[in-house]
């Protein structure tokens, strides 16, 4: 049985020439069979049929198999996805294995989590919950923040101190709370191309959000390195820093440390492009991650589970 192939029969012919007709140019004309276009395009992407349509194709789909169409969109993907899923393996015995992973909802969208490998802290429940306001670390050393990590084991530890620290007030300069988290890890600021930590591991900072379904999502693109630097040699060990983006405190959420290998880096050849860096009118440009590699890197799973 395939979902797909049930749900296309409630379309209106109209909605499946547009899904025919997706990504199709003057060169390339659309199908002249829009319904078998659409099957053969979506025959084993449930999550991607139901991603494109929109909210009328949905509730058409809905009503014809007398499913409830109420709540927000993502809910009603999110119902045809388990409605579909069960008839394709026959019930949820299956369901939520390795073969067969559930998607979650992160901006009225289905979404994979993916899970390339990565280190993140335990948690006692996933979502993981906004952490408990914590002091930042004393200063230590003779500057203005404690001593440099000697290992990468003290620097996750150090990482681990820092959740629940509230950074502040968001600046113009993005880049603020990255010094402001190297500061309180007790990584000095060397402003050279290589990665922060002992020229080995790059510390980022990714802001999230809490998606109206209860995950956390990334809120933007963050910043990798300026466009003459190379990009690859500062994500070949990254510590990753959640910051809760849309409390006025800023909290740090968690971390997730991940190194460079052979599906990453099929990830970050995917997602990683350039733009202009900076407000209207810049001049400079940079390196910048896609939203969508974090959700399939693993990130994302560290925060959602």
């Amino acid at each position: 049985m395939n979902a797909v192939f049930e749900y296309v029969s409630a379309l209106p012919r109209h909605a499946l020439w547009r899904l025919a007709s997706l990504g199709e140019t003057e060169q390339t004309p659309g199908p002249r069979q829009p319904c078998a276009a659409v099957l053969k395009r979506f025959d084993l992407d449930l999550v991607g049929f139901l991603n494109r349509l929109t909210r009328d194709e949905l509730d058409r789909i809905a009503e014809a198999l007398e499913i409830d169409s109420s709540g927000a969109i993502g809910q009603l993907r999110a119902r045809l996805w388990m409605r579909g899923a069960e008839r394709e393996a026959f019930g949820v015995s299956e369901l939520g294995r390795p073969w067969q992973p559930l998607p979650i909802v992160l901006g009225g969208k289905l979404v994979y989590m993916g899970d390339r490998g990565g280190v993140a802290p335990p948690t006692a429940s996933v979502p993981r919950p906004v952490p408990h306001p914590v002091a930042p670390p004393p200063a230590e050393g003779p500057g203005e923040g404690p001593d440099e990590p000697d290992c990468l084991e003290l620097l996750l530890e150090a990482a681990s101190n820092l959740i629940g620290v509230r950074l502040g007030p968001p600046e113009r300069d993005k880049g603020a709370f990255g010094s402001r988290i190297a500061a309180l890890l007790g990584v000095p600021e060397r402003g050279r191309s290589e990665p922060d930590w002992r020229g080995e591991v790059e510390i980022k900072t990714v802001p999230v959000v809490r998606d109206r379904s209860g995950f956390w999502r990334v809120k933007e693109d963050p910043a990798v390195s300026m466009e003459h630097a190379s990009p690859i040699a500062k994500l070949a060990r990254v510590l990753w820093i959640a910051r809760i983006a849309d409390d006025s405190e800023s909290p740090i959420l968690s971390w997730f440390y991940q190194e460079l290998d052979a599906g990453v880096g099929q990830l970050v050849e995917t997602y990683l492009h350039r733009r202009p860096k900076g407000g209207a009118g810049a001049t400079t440009r940079g390196w910048y991650l896609h939203k969508r590699f974090f959700a399939r890197s693993g990130f994302l799973r560290s925060l959602n589970g």
